[in-house]
């Protein structure tokens, strides 16, 4: 049997888990492109996107597909992984 908290812990997660998956990777897609040194308006022209889209996807305003994420791995040349940890993913479950 289920705890009342275990339901209401469930339901917070289902509520707020996208915001949270999209802050917590703009917030490393934007320390990964300060560690390149590369400006916003860099990495845009680099990606492919518009520049005010890039900032939107950093500030976790936007929900990047799939096909925007595969370019901003390829012009970062690094991993998903890096840009939402699992270990970030997991505290969100429990």
């Amino acid at each position: 049997m289920k705890r009342k908290n275990d339901y209401k812990s469930q339901v917070e997660f289902k509520k707020n888990a996208p915001e949270i998956l999209k802050k917590t990777f703009g917030r490393n897609l934007k320390l990964l492109r300060e560690r390149k040194d590369l400006s916003q308006e860099a990495m845009a022209f680099i990606t492919g996107l518009s520049r005010s889209y890039y900032a939107e996807i950093e500030t976790g305003d936007r929900n990047p597909s799939l096909v925007n994420i595969s370019k901003i791995l390829a012009a970062t040349e690094t991993s998903f992984e890096k840009l939402l940890p699992l270990i970030d993913i997991l505290k969100l479950v429990k």
